[in-house]
């Protein structure tokens, strides 16, 4: 059985959840990070924002200095930039909401606590960053799954427990986790229902995520399109610049939507295969 211990990780070396916090977070229920962690979290929202930005960069040139170099007037950058302000604010209200604890109204003790964290880190190769009888965080490393990694945080407070996993605020980019945070969550209480009525680790049968639900459908009939779109209007404005940039922004878009399709495609692709035996 795991010890209520630290173990070093990478993510531990700079990034360990300050003590301080826990108290807060079991008052608003919402995770907390540190500048770096909130600057990553956020950072879809802000790339969203980078033709918006370049905008008003262009129109302070045209206004107030009067350097601009462009052959669009005000108002046609002003028309095509602020479209981009609708995906930027949905995006942060999804961050913001993905900050919410899961509450899990349970009593368990140290031994069935650990029990159960073992089970799934044994299972999801959880490396485990805190580990007390207040506050529990782990990561769980990128393995082609589409995410790139997910942070999981547990606070313990008395007949509850506060759960929370997101993707990993310390690596690169990553905008969902295909499944990987719920699964995550779902997986450790079912852990810990079964270690609470006694049942013993069994070998199970991994079932492939099924990934032609509606709602699966429905968001690719969205986004694929979406995604094109961003690719031929990334390449139009790499080809036929404007300025640096519109070929920057050009490059982004294509690079955003290039490392969504290719997630989703691997993701498809790897539940096409048997599922395998596991203990």
């Amino acid at each position: 059985m795991l010890e209520a211990k630290f173990c070093a990780t990478p993510e531990s070396m700079q990034n360990t959840m300050k003590r301080e916090w826990i108290d807060k977070m079991e008052q608003t229920k919402r995770l907390k990070l540190n500048r770096w962690q909130t600057f990553s979290h956020y950072l879809v929202v802000w790339f969203i924002l980078a033709i918006p930005g370049l905008t008003l960069f262009s129109l302070f040139e045209i206004y107030v200095t009067d350097t601009y170099d462009g052959v669009r007037s005000a108002e046609e950058l002003v028309s095509t930039a602020w479209p981009w302000i609708i995906p930027a604010v949905a995006f942060y209200f999804i961050q913001k909401r993905r900050l919410r604890f899961r509450e899990v109204i349970v009593e368990c003790s140290d031994e069935e606590f650990q029990d159960a964290i073992e089970r799934t880190a044994k299972e999801y190769q959880w490396q485990i960053d805190l580990n007390d009888k207040r506050a529990f965080r782990a990561y769980r490393s990128w393995n082609w799954t589409g995410s790139w990694g997910e942070m999981i945080t547990i606070i313990r407070d008395k007949d509850r427990l506060l759960l929370n996993s997101i993707c990993n605020p310390n690596k690169r980019i990553s905008v969902v986790s295909f499944g990987w945070n719920k699964r995550n969550i779902d997986t450790f209480l079912k852990n810990l229902a079964d270690v609470q009525r006694g049942i013993p680790i069994r070998e199970e049968i991994e079932i492939p995520r099924r990934e032609w639900t509606f709602k699966r459908v429905v968001i690719r009939l969205l986004a694929y399109p979406f995604c094109l779109f961003l690719i031929g209007m990334g390449v139009y404005m790499v080809v036929k610049p404007i300025n640096w940039k519109s070929q920057g922004a050009g490059i982004g878009a294509i690079t955003i939507a290039a490392i969504y399709l290719y997630s989703d495609l691997r993701i498809i692709l790897d539940n096409k295969k048997p599922p395998r035996t596991h203990l």
